[in-house]
């Protein structure tokens, strides 16, 4: 973003700062949720350091012009705001109904809908998805049972297929129909739907299998397209109005929230925005409010009877299928008062954020504009977590630790993953960079990680004599950690990475 461009939007951003829609705060006795304004700050806190910034501060550090969120208390929406531009260039605000791409945040609500058909009976989750699909068949693939692909492996991303994400259209650029994409024939840019292993005995992120998802769905109603279907049995039930699959997203819609790169400049000319042609996977275009209306109403479903979808439906959403980190569609982890839903959405340039509190019924939706959003949102719900009084994502406060370059020393080498630890444990950590091999170096003062593959060392923090957190490392809901296992002799032997819900052991090579 240009300097005059920033300042133009700092200064517009205290007029947007508190466009509060219409939802009572009455229920707030001791928390006041636009107090998250002055709040932001990192998960972990060494000890002596309390930095805290406002929101402007931290918009301009990462260079988001505009974002949206809600605030739910007790299942339902209690706060919501705009804060910032539409476009960098541009005087328009942002308010809790200007709508941004929700990338992967797209699969929540395309989970709902297909929780919601086949409680109407049109669609089963446990019948193979080649009786129910009409229009396309599956490859055919020997090698696997393709009867034990059904929407439940779908959704929980243990179908096996392949296709994590897909890249951004740019206008007039010709966009894949959805039998296109999944047969990776032009315009679609990926490669085809393929399974990678057997269904349901392994987990992979998946949105091809959304994306085939999409089409079952397509099928299930010849005069109607995946939006139209998702408006009448999804948007229009949960007063969703600003809310739309199409792609592109037509101009005339209104109160959009255009596209902008790493420095804040607007990008995806001269639209000014992106298309998403894979729907189901990450196509969903929404607002604060209509994203927020969508957890509350899921929270309430869970906590009580009579909600928008059966109460057993919810929960079977809510529980984990192993060995994924996810439910049917949301990440999950936690347990008792900790136990919550949540997933994240990144195109090129927007960051959503949605979670729900599954015991108390709070939770947070978060839409950005920027290409560096995610960090901020990270940042956002730290501070909504403490102006809310959550005990949910508290602070983790360290002490400033100093250990010898000897006991430093003892850590380093070079380590790879354990084939043989289960994968009821890896979830998460079972491809990427959890399949290289990981290097820890000294310099006497400090430790540093190197992934095999990659430039650059990451920071390893001490939080206690063996037990380090990975400084920087992108994450959702929790720190990343590496512990290391010294023998009794003083020999390091093995670590095991912790992360979120997941962990992997690492065998010193």
């Amino acid at each position: 973003m240009t300097n005059v461009t920033m300042k133009k939007a700092q200064a517009l951003f205290l007029s947007a700062a508190f466009l509060v829609a219409p939802f009572s705060t009455a229920s707030f006795a001791q928390s006041e949720p636009a107090e998250f304004v002055n709040l932001l700050r990192s998960r972990v806190l060494i000890e002596g350091s309390e930095t805290r910034y406002t929101l402007e501060e931290r918009m301009a550090r990462y260079n988001v012009p505009g974002l949206s969120l809600a605030v739910i208390d007790d299942g339902e929406i209690v706060y919501s705001a705009g804060f910032g531009l539409r476009q960098a260039e541009a005087s328009d605000l942002v308010d809790a109904d200007t709508v941004f791409s929700a990338g992967s945040v797209s699969k929540i609500s395309t989970a709902m809908l297909v929780l919601t058909l086949a409680n109407e009976g049109v669609l089963d989750l446990d019948a193979p998805v080649l009786t129910q699909l009409r229009s396309w068949s599956l490859p055919t693939q020997p090698e696997f049972d393709q009867n034990r692909v059904t929407l439940r492996t779908i959704l929980s991303h243990t179908s096996g297929f392949n296709m994590h994400g897909f890249r951004d259209f740019q206008p007039g650029e010709s966009l894949p129909s959805t039998i296109e994409t999944l047969e990776g024939q032009s315009p679609a840019v990926n490669d085809p739907l393929t399974l990678t292993f057997e269904p349901g005995s392994a987990f992979r992120y998946s949105g091809g299998g959304y994306t085939l998802a999409q089409l079952i769905v397509d099928d299930t109603d010849n005069r109607a397209d995946f939006d139209a279907i998702a408006d009448e049995h999804l948007f229009t039930p949960l007063g969703m109005s600003r809310s739309r699959f199409t792609n592109p997203l037509p101009l005339d819609h209104g109160n959009i929230a255009f596209a902008h790169d790493d420095d804040g400049n607007p990008v995806a000319r001269p639209r000014g925005y992106e298309a998403f042609p894979e729907s189901a996977a990450s196509g969903l275009w929404t607002s604060a409010n209509d994203l927020g209306g969508m957890i509350a109403a899921l929270l309430s479903s869970y906590r009580s009877d009579g909600g928008y979808l059966p109460r057993p439906v919810v929960q079977d959403m809510m529980t984990q299928v192993s060995p994924s980190e996810h439910g049917l569609g949301p990440r999950l982890e936690g347990r008792g008062s900790d136990f919550i839903f949540h997933h994240g959405g990144v195109n090129n340039s927007y960051h959503a954020w949605i979670e729900g509190h599954l015991a108390t019924g709070d939770g947070l939706v978060i839409l950005n504009n920027g290409a560096n959003g995610s960090d901020l949102n990270t940042e956002i719900r730290n501070a909504v977590s403490d102006a809310m009084n959550w005990q949910i994502n508290q602070p983790i406060r360290i002490p400033e630790i100093h250990l010898s370059s000897e006991q430093l020393e003892s850590f380093t080498g070079s380590f790879s993953a354990d084939s043989d630890y289960p994968h009821a444990l890896r979830r998460l950590m079972n491809r990427g960079l959890f399949e290289r091999g990981l290097s820890i170096q000294t310099n006497g003062k400090a430790l540093t990680m190197t992934v095999e593959g990659n430039d650059g060392a990451i920071a390893l923090i001490p939080m206690t004599p063996n037990r380090f957190w990975i400084e920087g490392f992108g994450l959702r809901t929790d720190i990343a950690e590496l512990e290391f296992h010294r023998n009794a002799h003083g020999e390091t032997e093995a670590m095991t990475f912790h992360l979120v819900n997941a962990s992997l052991h690492y065998v010193r090579d």
